[in-house]
């Protein structure tokens, strides 16, 4: 995951904007140092690609006093300067350098209003908000609202982060998230990974300011859509027991006490069962101006599954060169590619694209047989 690779992979998938991660390390800060270049749209470019500074921290705090808490926050600031004085402050309550997710002992509110004393255009955003552990809603240690977390700096906070396990219409259902937008990101651990979910955002140049507008300045129109995994997959979507592959709906939690059926232990409550806890709306219901969303299945695994091959095996990465060949980045061929163009192209084994074609399809119609993933397990796609 260093800036030349991500840049690299950007183009496959068909990214213009990323953020770099971890700019609280110091050896990868100087990383990002030595491989970029600062642009005069406020952004770092590396090999013709656009990043931000970002770095995902573990908030660990009490509140209120005696219930320890840990929290991701996703932390992104316009600058490298910036980020470098957001480096400083919190040396003060943190090891730098030991992990790229440095654990700070900081409260959100305090995290928040240190971001915007160091610049008014940072963004704090909590991270895969509904994860059952360091997930701002979870189950495990979560909050019940925006308020009750931020204690009164919830004012700062413009977006929040669903998560692999959650996608726009499961967070509709809390209409007390109507005022922030609902963003979505890689969450990426290797190149490979990148893309999996990204945010839209249209404007007339890529820039630091444009970015910060369709996040923070909701209904502007600028934040066009989000590209999620479909939540089913995710690894935290459904209630479950992973010890004793478990997996339950919310109603099953209840009626079995909220405990496994087989071992007796505590079932990890997922985002569903979570949602389902503090949503206010019926399922379905659709805010006012809310941006739309278009979900996938990142494209190797759908070539793996259309001609029965394994993800990492020559044939599928094969075919999946073909295709970026002819059409230019993942995205496009996920979501724009015309069926038939991509049943007639020149390749020695037609069978394999005309499956892989027929397979896009139907992901695209959300046509796809999804077994739920739970309690850190993800879940299983198959056509």
């Amino acid at each position: 995951m260093g800036i030349r690779e991500m840049a690299r992979e950007a183009k496959i998938k068909g990214i213009h904007l990323m953020g770099t991660g971890d700019f609280t390390h110091p050896q990868y800060l100087e990383e990002i140092k030595k491989e970029c270049e600062e642009s005069d749209n406020g952004l770092l470019l590396c090999d013709n690609t656009c990043f931000v500074p970002t770095v995902e921290i573990n908030n660990t705090f009490e509140q209120p006093a005696g219930k320890k808490r840990r929290i991701h926050t996703l932390i992104v600031m316009p600058s490298l300067q910036e980020a470098e004085q957001f480096n400083e402050f919190i040396s003060k309550k943190s090891k730098l350098g030991v992990d790229g997710r440095p654990w700070v002992r900081m409260s959100l509110a305090e995290t928040a209003e240190e971001c915007y004393s160091i610049s008014k255009k940072s963004l704090l955003i909590p991270a895969h908000a509904w994860t059952p552990w360091y997930g701002i809603f979870g189950a495990k240690g979560g909050f019940d609202s925006l308020a009750d977390a931020f204690e009164g700096a919830e004012k700062y906070v413009h977006a929040i982060e669903t998560g692999l396990s959650s996608d726009p219409q499961m967070n509709w259902r809390c209409s007390w998230l109507d005022k922030v937008s609902l963003v979505s990101f890689s969450d990426a651990h290797s190149p490979q990974k990148l893309g999996r979910e990204a945010t839209v955002v249209e404007g007339e140049e890529i820039s630091y300011n444009a970015l910060f507008d369709a996040i923070a300045k909701k209904g502007n129109g600028n934040l066009k859509k989000t590209i999620e995994f479909f939540p089913q997959e995710g690894k935290y979507y459904s209630d479950g027991c992973r010890n004793c592959l478990l997996r339950s709906t919310p109603a099953q939690t209840k009626k079995y006490g909220g405990r496994c059926p087989k071992c007796n232990k505590k079932i990890t409550k997922g985002v569903l069962g979570r949602i389902d806890e503090l949503a206010d709306r019926e399922e379905g219901e659709k805010p006012k101006g809310a941006p739309a969303y278009e979900s996938i299945v990142p494209l190797k695994e759908i070539i793996s599954m259309a001609i029965g091959k394994g993800v990492a095996t020559a044939s599928v990465e094969q075919v999946y060169l073909k295709l970026i060949k002819e059409f230019g980045n993942e995205f496009f061929v996920l979501l724009n590619a015309d069926i038939e163009k991509i049943k007639k192209i020149k390749y020695e084994k037609k069978d394999y694209l005309e499956a892989v074609a027929n397979a896009i399809f139907r992901m695209r119609k959300g046509e796809l047989i999804i077994e739920p993933g739970y309690d850190g397990k993800f879940g299983v796609v198959g056509l």
